[in-house]
């Protein structure tokens, strides 16, 4: 029975450790917000969704690589878990925002310019378990100009003060990354899911017709 009661009480020490989480604040009123989040046109918009992406590696990302390359399969936004390229996972680990969570106006206050397409906090993001989320693991902020679809459009922002913290509070990068009195920088959604295989044009289609009919007559001779 003191066995089972001491297993019981390591458990309750252990788990915690083991599975944790942990928050992210971009935003606090009157010390800085983090906004200018916009579409593939380069328009800072109101209602994106947004979450992050940890590389549990700490290798790089495999689907930040540059427009179109190396992109990110499409994957569920409301889902958390590790994303693919090409089919083949990664070790980036997708944390998924509730789906309430959508970019917004900031008004400007006490220094803080403010703007529109700005995000404020994600809670939890948990380390440890099945996610190999761990302590200093870099990450970055990635949003949606649209659900997760062939062809849409995402992006990223990356910062060198990103890195998952040790303790299980909340760990803000509002003065730090975010504050001043200068508005922040216009961060395009500048990335693309893959969209479909490309449909040849119609004048390849007629020669790829006519040799595959050269070769037929020339069979049959």
């Amino acid at each position: 029975k003191m066995n089972k009661l001491f297993c019981i009480f390591l458990l309750a020490i252990v788990a915690p450790a083991l599975q944790a989480s942990v928050s992210l604040q971009f935003g606090v009123l009157g010390e800085g917000r983090a906004t200018g989040f916009a579409n593939s046109a380069g328009v800072a918009t109101n209602g994106m969704r947004w979450g992050v992406v940890v590389s549990t590696a700490t290798v790089g990302y495999s689907g930040g690589a540059g427009f179109n390359a190396g992109s990110y399969d499409v994957f569920d936004f409301n889902t958390s878990g590790f994303l693919s390229v090409g089919g083949i996972a990664t070790d980036d680990y997708y944390v998924a925002h509730p789906t309430s969570a959508l970019t917004a106006n900031s008004s400007a206050t006490n220094g803080d310019p403010g703007g529109a397409g700005g995000i404020l906090i994600i809670n939890p993001v948990p380390y440890g378990g099945a996610t190999s989320i761990a302590a200093n693991n870099p990450f970055q902020i990635i949003w949606f100009e649209s659900t997760p679809a062939s062809s849409s459009k995402y992006g990223m922002m990356s910062n060198s003060l990103f890195l998952i913290p040790s303790d299980a509070g909340v760990t803000s990068f509002a003065t730090s990354v975010f504050g001043g009195p200068v508005a922040d920088p216009i961060k395009p959604a500048n990335l693309q899911f893959p969209g479909a295989a490309p449909v040849p044009e119609p004048s390849r289609m007629m020669l790829l017709g006519f040799g595959l009919i050269g070769l037929f007559f020339r069979r049959r001779r």
